[in-house]
């Protein structure tokens, strides 16, 4: 793949004695939305943690293998964890808003990094929020705390304000499961804008929206990379039988 920015080879990793990833090889592209697709249980998570090395704040974990990032195993003891956190951005499941104003929400991961020119904040704020698609909803408000907006803004802010740090990378853990239909629109649109710009790893059981936002499509099964195909060849000619199977429902 030429225009690679991720590449796991032979990745593996346990929880104690329990299996969770086995021997992972998996290409990610830039500029394109990777979906990883499988059931409640199959790794996908673990995957994604394992990427910006969140694992590393879990007990009893071991990982083998290598997960190369620009061409840098992310796992060598010389990797400065930290900076290849900020190369990533994260937008979980459940919004997590900082307990600020709208404001501060975006501007804090530039302050940390050394901004302090108000004006340069303020078109910061107004950039990503605009990005995120929630300027018009709440320029005339953002002193106002984050935590009253409605969930499905708050999951916009924390886009907003993973995007305001200026990562390469973002990692979406079924970022829409908690959000009505209308506010699920709103954050895959938002992604498949974003696409252009940055390598997206979207973390989904759903079937429907892999086939919306997916250029690429990584399908798990146990801990198992069972295939990986373009969208397209994915849904319309799926090579083994457990992908055919879990496309018709047969498994879950």
């Amino acid at each position: 793949m030429e225009n690679e920015h991720i590449r796991i080879k032979n990745f593996s990793v346990w929880y104690g004695n329990e299996k969770a990833l086995n021997n992972i090889n998996l290409t990610i592209p830039n500029n394109a939305i990777t979906v990883i697709l499988g059931p409640s249980g199959c790794g996908k998570s673990t995957l994604l943690k394992s990427l910006n090395r969140l694992l590393d704040e879990v007990d009893d974990v071991r990982v083998e293998g290598e997960i190369l990032v620009d061409g840098k195993n992310i796992y060598d003891k010389d990797v400065n964890v930290p900076a290849l956190r900020k190369k990533m951005g994260l937008l979980l499941q459940k919004p997590q808003v900082l307990p600020f104003s709208i404001y501060k929400n975006v501007i804090f991961g530039p302050k940390i990094n050394g901004i302090k020119d108000k004006k340069i904040l303020k078109e910061i704020c107004f950039k990503y929020l605009n990005m995120a698609h929630l300027w018009d909803e709440v320029s005339l408000k953002l002193n106002e705390p984050a935590h009253k907006l409605s969930i499905g803004q708050q999951q916009r802010l924390c886009l907003a304000r993973g995007l305001a740090v200026e990562p390469e990378i973002l990692l979406c853990d079924e970022p829409t499961s908690a959000l009505d239909p209308i506010s699920s629109k709103k954050v895959e649109e938002t992604l498949l804008e974003l696409k252009k710009n940055y390598t997206i790893i979207l973390v989904t059981h759903i079937l429907r929206q892999a086939r919306r936002l997916a250029d690429y499509i990584a399908f798990f099964y146990l801990g198992e990379l069972v295939e990986f195909a373009q969208s397209k060849d994915f849904f319309e000619n799926p090579r083994d039988e457990r992908t055919k199977a879990y496309i018709k429902g047969d498994i879950s």
